[in-house]
């Protein structure tokens, strides 16, 4: 033992424990706690938040600003239509490190406030987050202990693999109980991890740039955010699940998105496919537990770069929306039924062409836009003729048929083009709306001979689609005669059966075209 100088001491023993790490973890702890520690970025953080449920979303940005200190600017972004932002604005109206942004049909505003971003941080979550003391400050680290990791998230009852944990808490003193606890002894922890698919994600600046902003048209957000990691991955990126982090994430009570047949079923189901097609993932692998990544993302031809900002609207392909009339109806109403089509479909980048049958000589006046079109004919054979030969007129990446006396919902086209986006197929056809997954008909084979119902089809363009001709007994409802050599691929959610032009009581099945 080390002698002293008289009237000096040395407790080499409580020396070593004042310099232990628990010792100096729990310094940083309550410093971090306090307040007295700034986050471990030099010129703050962006959180950006998705808006979509109202009885969360003010309790969700109250803990963001209470608990992430003065360094952050947070961001919200209505993603749904009916989203009710006022509320929010007036409740926050003196927040200045919060901005809110309302919903706008046809245009991705999450992109556009990602690239609003200007701190080297960036966070995207759903308003269904509940954060807590220290959440974000720990969400840094793996980032600063690790050069290349450029994607951090923490753990979660929605995280995807081994992130997941579900956990339930009577009151928030329990939750944040939990997780002081949590830091308390895993500190510093993180993992490498796969593929990162939940509510929460941080990147850094630099990777946001280099990958670009959310493929949206995926659908579903899982679907979206796993895609956006494996294009980090591409980029070189390292993805982490920080084991010390927790997030606690709010679950509705209720929902159909479970049973069998729903809407919410079939969409996330196709959302699925189309992930998988993107990622030359077989279907089936979506049946497995967790979410299918494929073994070497860098092996696979590299995805675009998706434009963040405003911009990111002005790539989605062009679509030649063809309404065509069932009945002679007067011009007013026909001109209604145009506007509602119109003011229907979400999808931002339609030029809508309409195709009347004209109960007198002359045209009435239809209100347009300056890229849309009306062609009015008079007579049942030019009625035809004009409607076979669209596609050759109208250069167009998507061509869709709607009935005007067919209801759509407002992600119809939407759902069309991603269709033909992540599919070989040169036709699609729409299912009716409720159709389970398992009823949906099989690919007809190449030659096959099919009929298809022309207010549910839509194809690619640059191709001549085939004949179109009248449905027996009916007044005027249309089916497409599909060229043989073309592929036809079915999706579920179409036009609601039962809303078809009056006089036609058979169903289409599916198969091949046949009716019953």
């Amino acid at each position: 033992m080390m002698e002293c100088e008289p009237g000096m001491s040395y407790d080499t023993e409580a020396k070593a424990d004042a310099a232990s790490p628990e010792r100096l973890a729990g310094r940083y702890s309550y410093l971090e706690r306090e307040g007295l520690l700034p986050l471990p970025a030099k010129d703050g953080v962006t959180i950006v938040v998705e808006l979509a449920h109202e009885e969360w979303a003010e309790e969700c940005l109250k803990r963001l600003l209470l608990h992430s200190g003065p360094a952050v600017r947070v961001i919200g972004v209505a993603v749904q239509e009916d989203f009710a932002l006022q509320p929010l604005v007036e409740q926050f109206s003196a927040e200045a490190g919060l901005s809110l942004l309302p919903y706008e049909r046809g245009s991705y505003r999450t992109n556009e406030a990602l690239a609003d971003a200007r701190t080297s941080f960036v966070v995207l979550l759903e308003d269904s987050v509940m954060v807590t003391a220290g959440w974000l400050g720990e969400l840094l680290w793996p980032v600063i202990d690790e050069p290349g990791t450029e994607v951090v998230a923490p753990r979660s009852a929605a995280e995807m693999r081994e992130g997941r944990e579900v956990l339930r808490f009577g009151n928030d003193l329990e939750l944040s109980a939990y997780v002081r606890h949590q830091l308390s002894r895993r500190r510093g922890e993180w993992r490498e991890a796969e593929v990162l698919g939940g509510p929460c994600l941080l990147v850094t600046r630099e990777i946001l740039q280099r990958t670009g902003g959310l493929d949206f048209s995926l659908g579903e957000r899982r679907y979206i955010i796993a895609d956006w990691c494996l294009r980090a991955r591409q980029q070189g990126a390292r993805l982490v699940l920080s084991t010390a982090s927790y997030v606690h994430v709010l679950q509705p009570l209720s929902g159909t998105a479970g049973f069998p047949g729903s809407e919410a079923q079939a969409a996330e189901a196709e959302a699925g496919r189309a992930y998988c097609a993107k990622w030359q993932l077989p279907d089936e692998s979506l049946h497995e537990t967790g979410l299918p990544v494929p073994a070497d993302p860098s092996a696979l031809e590299r995805q675009p770069v998706i434009p963040l900002g405003k911009a990111a609207a002005a790539v989605l392909p062009l679509v030649t929306a063809v309404v065509y009339s069932e009945e002679k109806w007067p011009a007013a109403a026909a001109i209604q039924r145009q506007l509602l089509l119109q003011g229907q479909q979400s999808y931002g980048n339609i030029r809508w062409v309409s195709v009347r049958d004209s109960w007198s000589d002359s045209s009435p006046d239809f209100p347009v836009h300056e890229q849309d079109t009306v062609i009015t004919v008079q007579g049942e054979k030019p009625w035809l003729h004009a409607m076979e030969n669209i596609a050759a007129m109208y250069k167009s990446e998507v061509t869709v048929y709607l009935s005007a006396s067919a209801s759509y919902d407002s992600e119809y086209v939407t759902r069309i083009v991603k269709a033909l986006q992540h599919s070989s197929a040169s036709l699609i056809v729409s299912a009716a709306p409720g159709l389970a997954e398992s009823e949906l008909p099989g690919n007809p084979e190449r030659g096959a001979a099919a009929v298809l119902p022309l207010e549910r089809t839509a194809h690619r363009g640059g191709i001549m689609p085939g004949r179109i001709i009248k449905r027996e007994f009916s007044r005027r409802s249309l089916l497409l005669c599909p060229e043989p050599e073309l592929a036809v691929g079915y999706i579920a959610g179409g036009p609601a059966p039962g809303e078809r032009a009056p006089g036609d009581d058979r169903a289409f099945d599916g198969e091949g075209g046949t009716q019953r």
